[in-house]
């Protein structure tokens, strides 16, 4: 499940409308979930525990200073800066969040993943459920 949101600085409110569209693009079904920020104070603010809470999500934390714990993350972003961001010039903030909108679609739907045996995210999840 992704959501993001874009400003001019991170903050609570921020991180809360990016778990709000999260839920909204996965049709609301998240119950349970695990949202795995790091410490950051826009994670751990009372604003995105309520919107965990509203929604039914379970966070979890790793420890404080430990890179590797929220490497799948770090690895999206990176790779988005990679091959769209840094790619490209935007005018606007609308031509910013329509590129975005395009490359997360390919990223879930079509994009391969050698960690989930060269499926998209969206392949895998469906080989889960028929497997279940």
């Amino acid at each position: 499940m992704l959501g993001y949101s874009i400003s001019d600085h991170i903050s609570a409110e921020m991180v809360s409308l990016a778990i709000d569209g999260a839920v909204a693009a996965r049709g609301g079904g998240c119950r349970d979930t695990i949202l795995h920020p790091d410490r950051g104070g826009e994670f751990t603010a009372h604003l995105t525990a309520q919107a965990c809470s509203r929604h039914g999500l379970r966070r979890s934390m790793g420890a404080t200073g430990v890179c590797w714990d929220n490497s799948p993350a770090e690895s999206f972003w990176s790779t988005f800066n990679h091959e769209e961001y840094y790619r490209h010039v935007y005018a606007t903030k609308a031509e910013l969040v329509a590129a975005m909108d395009k490359w997360i679609r390919f990223y879930n739907s079509g994009r391969r993943h050698s960690s989930i045996g060269m499926l998209s995210p969206d392949a895998y999840e469906t080989s889960l459920s028929v497997a279940a």
